[in-house]
């Protein structure tokens, strides 16, 4: 009797305990969630539980080994026969790692028990409610699957004094925790595309006993996971909406609130409070073994900080497919695109203030493009999605000569896209409708996005890196790796550059930095000048896209004329190399004035997210103590140990005490960024110590030099600098090319010829150092180049 009243308490427990969860979640999230903060990403605990059970939904059953810490999964073919399906929990752990899950239940009715007083057994004080916690956050960081969970979950109930209220299932677990289940779960045949429940193996219809006939659709509360991340996220993204009211691009990166399109949309709005999605749509493998593959459409919020719009943790996961084909988008989409309708007719409620719902545009690469605007392949005719350029085949390739660009306009694009819907044909490069084009607030073609990190990067200058790698003798290959080798950077650089013999498995990072930083430094040397001013243009143009304002407002008109330039005569240099991704450059132009620098809208975050969602990986939990500007790693020596400071204090102050007036720091934050000093000796072979300064108030007068040592003198942080002067311009080199005159001006301001010796020392606030700068050392100067965009995915 004792025991069933107990059970009832128990069961009445869980029962208040979930209903109040829900009730304080805002809290919760207010509570826990701050940008850093240890914790795991919304999306990435969602897909945890999303592909470990899935694949344990169409295999069944798999068996782990590791041998020589290789590990492989072998499938079980009986268990597969068998057909033992676990049903998929998906859900939303609102914790994360290192962080107490623990969220008080608090009830109205005094008859009801709260969980967290519940002891795990009669034998025990401990609560069942904290051990389930921390069961949870080992078997989370042991990327658990649910069989393994439940198995573990059998086991140690096994072992507890009967009775115990241990539960023997995962779900009994979440239940218990109260944690919310963010996904909608759809099951389609791929043969009659019927819909059926979750629960059923087959199709009702019998259309095939094949599972490989089945896909897996998980369609999310969009609305709940953009509360959420809105909410945590407040103070930064009240903040950065006031300067895009305001269109004041403090940090000059160009962010895409600060291109001419989004100004457009919110001043169409009324400068009313809006939530922007940008969509982002792509597809991966997710076992080695078989052709199961996931795909995935997300969306990044534009009116976040670009630093934080690329973290996984604020990523909103809209609808996952996961399947043996390629998705029909209008049968994956259709359910979410019906939900986003609706939220953009209620709006978003956060923070008592409601939000309007803009759905910006879609980017990606081309077969998820192609695949979500409904458009013919890359190696077809009018394949461009913004113009109507034609192609011709040449050499069994499609070949995209350089010609006059005749632009798309937004009436022809919806005129042609009808109209390949209603006869069901090509007409023009449109296959028929998009499955976006009643929720886009940017209508087709403005709404398309081109990713810089597949057309380029992965793409046009890959091609470009290996073809000059190929023209240059074996010599001169062994030469030129081991260059770009031993090149040091700045330490935030999470990826240095790979010699090109090794460009199989090449990362977009990496081809990022052989093209800004690792060609024109040691090219020089082995490259015909006509030719190696020509892929200066290319590489010029890309900087100053990739960059915020550098020459204010004519940015995207000076990287135009030197890409056109590049593109009129690149069949001189690369024969039968004119593809598609070589014609997209040709709008990057347009683009940086509609949406912004290519830095801000490349892929990398959603590409690392996809990543880490099909792989079960949780990601990174640390993302540092907050940056607070100021000195840092304060140095045991004395001032009076250098001549510069003494001279320094007997100008600007009065009194005999130069130790406890200045005190010596060894590195220092300034604008969020970190630079070094010669005095840091743990920096390896990072080299931030070497930067481009303005040297007095006249900000055209820039300096270059390597920070000894910094200090804090009267409150103010100071750098003792050695000055390297400039030695030739860059641009000399370049004399004896036809490019030379439009060449001259953007790459004297990108690159420079210093001396190799320094010629004095500076004194200079710390606010007056711009950036930090990359130094390749040579055997009579240094060739140097500066930084101009830090907010990139690395």
């Amino acid at each position: 009797m004792h025991s069933t009243q107990k059970k009832r308490k128990i069961q009445k427990a869980q029962c208040c305990t979930t209903t109040n969860k829900i009730r304080e979640k805002e809290v919760f999230f207010s509570r826990f969630s701050t940008p850093t903060q240890n914790k795991l990403s919304l999306a990435e605990v969602n897909l945890k539980i999303i592909i470990e059970d899935e694949y344990t939904c169409l295999h069944d059953n798999h068996q782990f080994s590791n041998d020589n810490n290789h590990s492989f999964i072998e499938n079980t073919s009986e268990e597969l026969n068998q057909g033992n399906d676990y049903e998929i929990s998906i859900i939303s752990n609102d914790a994360h790692a290192g962080t107490p899950l623990t969220e008080k239940a608090q009830s109205d009715d005094e008859d009801c028990v709260s969980l967290e007083k519940v002891p795990l057994h009669d034998y025990t004080i401990d609560s069942t409610y904290d051990y389930c916690e921390a069961f949870t956050i080992v078997a989370r960081h042991a990327n658990l699957s649910k069989k393994s969970t439940n198995d573990f979950l059998s086991l140690i109930k096994s072992g507890l004094p009967i009775p115990n209220n241990m539960p023997t299932t995962e779900q009994e677990l979440l239940l218990l925790l109260g944690v919310n289940e963010l996904f909608t779960k759809r099951t389609l045949c791929l043969l009659c595309y019927n819909e059926f429940s979750y629960d059923n193996k087959f199709c009702p219809q019998r259309c095939s006993t094949d599972r490989s006939s089945i896909a897996c659709i998980y369609d999310s509360n969009v609305e709940l996971i953009i509360q959420k991340i809105i909410a945590r996220q407040s103070s930064n993204f009240n903040e950065h909406k006031k300067n895009i009211y305001n269109n004041t691009d403090y940090e000059k990166t160009k962010d895409i609130p600060f291109g001419t399109l989004y100004q457009y949309v919110l001043k169409q709005n009324g400068y009313q409070d809006l939530i922007s999605l940008l969509l982002h749509a792509d597809g991966i493998g997710i076992t080695s073994s078989t052709k199961l593959k996931m795909w995935m459409l997300s969306g990044s919020i534009v009116e976040l900080p670009a630093k934080l719009r690329s973290r996984q943790c604020n990523m909103v996961i809209i609808s996952i497919w996961i399947a043996y084909i390629e998705p029909p988008a209008k049968l994956w989409l259709n359910y979410s695109v019906n939900k986003l309708q609706i939220i953009k007719d209620q709006g978003i409620d956060i923070l008592n203030v409601n939000h309007k719902l803009i759905i910006f545009g879609i980017t990606g690469d081309c077969p998820a493009l192609i695949l979500i605007i409904n458009f013919i392949n890359h190696n077809g005719y009018f394949s461009c999605w913004l113009c109507f350029i034609e192609g011709e085949h040449m050499n069994k390739k499609r070949q995209y000569r350089y010609d006059t660009v005749r632009l798309r306009t937004t009436d022809q694009y919806f005129k042609l896209s009808k109209k390949a819907e209603l006869t069901q044909s090509n007409i023009r490069g449109h296959l028929g409708e998009s499955v976006l084009n009643n929720i886009l607030d940017v209508e087709f073609p403005e709404a398309i996005v081109l990713d810089y990190l597949h057309v380029s990067l992965l793409g046009h200058a890959k091609l470009i890196i290996l073809s000059v790698y190929k023209q240059l003798k074996p010599a001169q290959r062994k030469e030129l790796n081991s260059y770009l080798r031993n090149q040091f950077f700045p330490h935030f650089f999470n990826r240095k550059l790979r010699s090109i013999d090794n460009f199989g498995f090449v990362k977009a990072t990496e081809v990022s930095n052989v093209l800004f930083y690792g060609l024109l430094p040691h090219l020089i040397s082995f490259m015909q000048i006509e030719q190696y001013s020509h892929l200066a243009l290319y590489v010029c143009a890309m900087r100053l896209l990739h960059s915020g304002d550098v020459f204010d407002d004519k940015t995207s008109e000076v990287a135009d004329q030197l890409f056109t330039e590049f593109y009129k005569d690149h069949e001189l240099f690369y024969k039968t190399s004119q593809s598609l991704k070589l014609h997209l450059h040709a709008h990057f132009a347009s683009l940086y004035e509609t949406h912004g620098s290519l830095c801000n809208l490349g892929c990398f975050g959603q590409e690392s997210f996809i990543g880490s969602v099909s792989s079960n990986h949780h990601g990174t939990q640390f993302y540092g103590k907050t940056k607070l500007n100021g000195p840092y790693d304060q140095a045991s020596t004395s001032a009076s140990d250098y001549d510069y400071l003494l001279n320094f204090h007997s100008f600007i102050c009065t009194c005999n005490d130069l130790n406890s007036c200045i005190k010596i720091f060894r590195r220092f934050i300034n604008y969020d960024k970190m630079f070094h000093s010669l005095l840091y000796k743990k920096r390896h072979n990072s080299v931030s110590y070497f930067v481009r300064y303005s040297f007095s108030d006249n900000v055209q007068e820039q300096r270059f030099g390597a920070i000894d040592l910094f200090f804090m003198f009267n409150g103010f942080g100071y750098a003792l600098i050695k000055y390297y002067p400039v030695k030739e311009f860059f641009s000399d080199a370049f004399k004896k090319s036809n490019y030379y005159y439009l060449i001259k001006r953007p790459i004297d301001y990108l690159y420079f010829i210093l001396e190799k010796s320094h010629c004095q020392h500076d004194v200079v606030p710390i606010d007056q150092i711009i950036n930090h700068c990359i130094v390749v050392e040579k055997n009579d100067y240094l060739f140097v180049t500066n930084i101009l965009s830090y907010n990139e995915h690395d």
